[in-house]
């Protein structure tokens, strides 16, 4: 049932947006003001800015900065701090979470910001009829999964309490040390009923969209440019520094760079856009944003289709990938793998794995009965349009090729066709990753959980089931950690992905941009920079 459901309500998305023509959010106080407008280049445009329904990238960038969770991330990505909630407090064991909401909190409609607000936005969230792919991340709260897979109705057993106007209450099952992280998701972000009982799911579009962050959606041009326009109504917005923030379309990695050489554009993005060819180059200019990423890229193999059923297939194309050679494909900043969680985990030890190993993947190969290729069908290599994604599937599907005798073919789509393929499992083997949202391995590991929307792979396996779910009842660190590990470990001997890089990110950004602090998560909140150039506020730095 739910499948059924979310692919309608993409197919009323997409029909959303495809008839979509340029609109104006109607005029607010101080909305004709003059202010800086900082301006960065969107590589693919957001499919949904509904924070319950986020699961890309693209959406989480806005969502972030259109709306504000009980808390938010510091500008460093390091850690978090009041939002819609002036205070909290944790009970001695770990389970109870008291948040206290400021009361000067209002949306962008005139509407206070209560507790109630977020009681609403985590319901439906958990809904199972709702179709949200991220519920999983409410998953600590008492109640949750039980009310997200439909084993339970009755949706007053969210152990989450409206004590008071300003008071929110949640129970967790177990202790969860990086609960805050979860509250400061775009999951986690309150809704304003007056708005979902009006528009119901076209709630977020604009001219429609009540918000209770820093920006609004002022303008949305498909194809062209998405524009905010700093809140008014937002309780700290003598903080925010810019008037006024632009994500031009630009997909022309060439077209990118020459916009930010001409002063056009003070951001060149966080997407890849850079030309493949000068990414050395560029990585050494005084102006480039350079850092590690708390994320890992890698391929999704469809369980469901044919010989990818047997581990031993999978494991022999992991086998089979020369990560020296892979690395010539990516950026300066990207680190080949051939594990799941990347490092930054505290207290987190890797599991070890073999990596490239031609011999043993020919091997398992003929084991299934593929002795060198024959008799294995043709495959198709789902990526999608960016530069460096396609680099990638053309030395892979070469890789494959030489070493198995496999028949690869990439296939390529823009990022949103390609993002709704492998999400509802119409590929063979697709291009994926994962940025985590909350330095834990846990944000990793439990995409891949039988039940979890996110896997993406179809897998399922009971011992690793039982890893996890062991893993989240343990109250010891250490324990947990190892329950992890050796999860992680089952989870590359069966392969149900294949771990290719650590992300690394490379941009460049006009010196004159303060506040933008790089961080592994990637957390760029708008409402931290502001433009020091003198003179008009776009200048060719």
């Amino acid at each position: 049932m739910r499948f059924t459901l979310r692919l309608a309500l993409c197919a009323l998305l997409v029909s959303v947006l495809g008839c979509q023509r340029p609109s104006k959010v109607e005029p607010v106080p101080g909305d004709k003001a003059v202010g800086p407008s900082f301006v960065f280049a969107q590589g693919d445009e957001p499919r949904t800015l509904d924070p319950g329904l986020i699961t890309d990238t693209y959406g989480s960038f806005f969502a972030q900065n259109l709306f504000e969770g009980l808390l938010v991330w510091d500008a460093a990505g390091q850690t978090t701090k009041p939002g819609a909630a002036e205070r909290f407090e944790v009970s001695p064991d770990g389970r109870t979470w008291t948040f206290h909401m400021r009361r000067d909190a209002i949306w962008s409609n005139g509407d206070a910001v209560t507790a109630t607000d977020f009681l609403v936005a985590w319901r439906r969230v958990l809904n199972p009829e709702f179709g949200s792919d991220y519920a999983s991340l409410l998953y600590p709260i008492k109640g949750a999964r039980a009310l997200a897979e439909g084993d339970v109705v009755d949706a007053q057993t969210l152990g989450v309490e409206v004590r008071d106007r300003f008071t929110l209450v949640v129970t967790l099952e177990a202790p969860t040390p990086w609960f805050d992280a979860i509250v400061a998701h775009h999951v986690s972000s309150p809704v304003n009923s007056a708005a979902l009982k009006r528009h119901g799911y076209a709630w977020w579009q604009p001219g429609r969209i009540v918000v209770n962050g820093p920006f609004q959606l002022h303008e949305w041009t498909p194809g062209k440019s998405i524009i905010l326009r700093k809140n008014p109504y937002f309780h700290g917005a003598e903080t925010v520094k810019l008037f006024e923030v632009v994500a031009k379309i630009v997909t022309d990695p060439a077209e990118v760079v020459r916009q930010y050489e001409a002063g056009e554009i003070h951001w060149t993005g966080n997407a890849g856009l850079l030309p493949a060819g000068r990414l050395a180059e560029l990585a050494e200019r005084p102006d480039a944003r350079s850092s590690a990423e708390l994320g890992t890229a890698w391929m999704w193999l469809n369980t469901d289709e044919g010989p990818l059923a047997d581990p031993r297939v999978r494991r022999a194309l992991s086998l089979a990938v020369d990560r020296t050679n892979l690395a010539q494909a990516l950026g300066p900043g990207d680190l080949v793998t051939a594990r799941m969680v990347p490092p930054g985990m505290p207290g987190y030890s890797a599991a070890e794995v073999a990596t490239t190993d031609v011999e043993m993947a020919r091997k398992l190969m003929a084991e299934a009965g593929f002795p060198g290729g024959e008799g294995f069908p043709a495959v198709e290599l789902a990526i999608d349009a960016r530069p460096v994604h396609q680099r990638l599937g053309e030395t892979l599907a070469a890789q494959w090729r030489e070493a198995l005798g496999v028949e690869v073919t990439p296939y390529v789509r823009q990022y949103g066709a390609h993002a709704e393929a492998v999400r509802t499992g119409g590929y063979q083997v697709g291009r994926g990753g994962w940025l985590g949202d909350y330095p834990d391995p846990s944000s990793f590991l439990e995409l891949l959980e039988t039940d979890n929307a996110l896997n993406s792979a179809n897998w399922s396996d009971t011992g690793f089931d039982g890893l996890v779910a062991e893993a989240r009842r343990t109250e010891d660190a250490s324990s947990r950690l190892r329950l992890l590990s050796q999860a992680e470990r089952l989870v590359l001997e069966q392969a149900p992905i294949i771990p290719l890089y650590h992300f690394g990110s490379l941009s460049l950004l006009k010196p004159y941009v303060q506040g933008f602090v790089d961080n592994p998560m990637q957390v760029h909140l708008l409402r931290y920079l502001e433009l020091k150039a003198k003179g008009p506020s776009m200048g060719a730095g």
